[in-house]
């Protein structure tokens, strides 16, 4: 039914958004050469917003936490849809992001504090449990913020978001179904399945109509508490980062070459490896096959792990910098 809905509401918003400002202008550093409609998020996520609520409610399993996160999901949207609108500075998107992120976390503290306790690294150094405890959070403060950034970082090609979150909610229910994560778990996947699955199809290529801030940045932050409260709760850190293994060694590679160029990280660019290779002659569709291909290796890899847990790991991370490779090398030339 939700992916349904998503499909119709998407056909008329397509249509809506060509007669506003929500259009897409080709630059320097686009990836496509004519104007296309943005902001699919303001359809997506409200979607899966309201659907989880909802499904979560009838099953019995909406708490307070849940309802932060969702609220936290919807305050995320707003602020950018705004900045989709109007280009708002980025250092008050990222402290919207950072509170988010925070007020979430605070929610998640009976978890984190078990989980540093529990980490043997920690009990070696002997530091204390406030200490331990204030670490982690750290950590979860700036991976987080990380994930979501990321996620709108790489959201230049037409189906890569997509296939990423679809492949991520394919992750997470199937290790929902063999038990490594709970009913929540598992509805929040299908859901998020079903509205990009609606959303595919008119992103694949060529794309009628892209996410936008208002979709990336939500998103990025759903995927995000998958994978922290995944860790928290259930020891899955492992097989939810396999499968966003390529966001994850693109994205830092690039932020890591950038600031060896001395570039300003916070300016908008196109040197993504898969953008490498799109302006070296690779159409969308050719690109994104490969990353479809690398997808399905760490899907298998993801849920192997689980009980092969350093030859998964060690393969799916030579897998993705292969691809990486070979997109540098193929584009180095542009």
């Amino acid at each position: 039914m939700l992916y349904f809905f998503c499909v119709l509401s998407l056909k008329k918003i397509i249509v809506l958004f060509r007669n506003t400002s929500l259009l897409d202008m080709p630059t320097e550093r686009s990836n496509h050469t004519s104007p296309t409609p943005k902001g699919a998020g303001i359809i997506v996520i409200p979607f899966i917003i309201f659907s989880s609520i909802l499904v979560f409610f009838l099953n019995e399993i909406l708490d307070v936490k849940w309802i932060v996160f969702f609220v936290s999901c919807f305050i995320l949207m707003i602020i950018s849809f705004i900045d989709d609108l109007y280009n708002l500075p980025s250092t008050l998107r990222l402290t919207v992001h950072f509170c988010c992120v925070s007020l979430s976390l605070f929610y998640l503290k009976e978890e984190i504090l078990e989980y540093s306790q529990n980490l043997e690294f920690f009990k070696i150094l002997g530091l204390g449990p406030e200490i331990d405890f204030f670490i982690v959070t750290l950590f979860l403060i700036f991976f987080w913020l990380w994930i979501i950034n990321l996620f709108n970082f790489m959201d230049g090609m037409d189906g890569i978001t997509s296939i990423q979150v679809i492949f991520l909610a394919l992750t997470t229910n199937t290790l929902s179904l063999i038990g490594y994560l709970n009913q929540n778990f598992q509805l929040l996947s299908v859901l998020i399945l079903a509205a990009f699955l609606a959303f595919y199809n008119f992103n694949k290529p060529p794309a009628r109509i892209f996410l936008g801030d208002v979709g990336s940045i939500p998103i990025g932050y759903l995927c995000g508490l998958i994978i922290i409260y995944g860790m928290l709760s259930f020891n899955v850190f492992v097989p939810l980062c396999i499968i966003v293994m390529y966001y994850l060694v693109d994205s830092t590679l690039t932020l890591l070459l950038r600031l060896i160029r001395g570039e300003n990280i916070f300016k908008a660019h196109s040197n993504h490896f898969y953008q490498r290779i799109l302006r070296s002659g690779q159409s969308h569709y050719q690109v994104l096959l490969k990353f479809i291909a690398l997808s399905f290796l760490l899907f298998i890899f993801s849920i192997l792990s689980t009980q092969f847990f350093l030859l998964s790991l060690s393969l799916s991370f030579t897998s993705t910098v292969g691809l990486i490779i070979y997109f540098w090398k193929k584009g180095k030339n542009e």
